[in-house]
């Protein structure tokens, strides 16, 4: 079996919806029978990092209450250092939406991701997704009604393998490298249902997951 444990939603993210969105990218694959999905709590997340999964999928900003005047964190600084060591030991990590909102970029999770969340334009917008960040044509560009995600990326240490292109600007939207004996993904898109229903987006999703899990398609 495939052990994937996925922690998600958040004040601004239904957590239905992602699981929805999370589900219908795993179908696509052809070893869905095999996997064993677990939806998790951030009060279970260290126990469940002690089962050594296959893949940890994280669509969950970092603040527990954001619009109060004393914010929480659940990523505290002991999950912090269990989370790298379980990607340097092997492990692998799926940094999805808000999965990179909020962190401190002084944290070995932002580290390790090489890149986060930096802001987006108010509501959705329409947003193009590029494929190969110098070509765009029908078959390497699709759009959608999103959240523009702008981020930080350390470009130079990672493979960058999804652009964006909105009203606001560019930015990158995708990118992927190994870390220690692990591996890491990150990935912006999909903040409505909709959105990560898509079947374009779906599709890379199933993609990223699949790299994520070193199987072949």
């Amino acid at each position: 079996m495939v052990k994937i444990v996925a922690l998600l939603g958040d004040y601004w993210h239904d957590r239905d919806d992602a699981k929805t969105g999370l589900e219908a990218a795993l179908s696509r694959l052809p070893y869905k029978e095999e996997i064993d999905l677990q939806y998790v709590t951030y009060e279970e997340f260290s126990q469940v990092l002690d089962g050594k999964p296959d893949l940890f999928i994280n669509a969950k900003m970092a603040q527990l209450n954001p619009m109060d005047e004393q914010v929480i964190t659940w990523l505290t600084e002991d999950l912090d250092n269990k989370l790298v060591n379980y990607i340097k030991e092997g492990g692998s990590i799926l940094a999805w939406h808000a999965g990179m909102a909020g962190y401190s970029s002084e944290s070995n999770y932002i580290k390790m991701l090489g890149g986060y969340f930096v802001y987006h334009p108010l509501g959705l917008q329409n947003v193009t997704y590029i494929l190969k960040g110098n070509e765009k044509s029908e078959d390497n560009t699709f759009s959608l009604s999103d959240e523009h995600y702008f981020v930080h990326c350390d470009a130079a240490n990672t493979e960058v393998d999804l652009w964006s292109n909105g009203v606001d600007g560019d930015s990158i939207s995708g990118w992927k490298h190994s870390y220690g004996n692990g591996k890491i993904c990150c990935f912006t898109p999909g903040h409505t249902r909709e959105g990560m229903l898509n079947k374009k987006i779906s599709s890379l999703l199933a993609e990223k997951i699949n790299w994520l899990l070193n199987k072949s398609l």
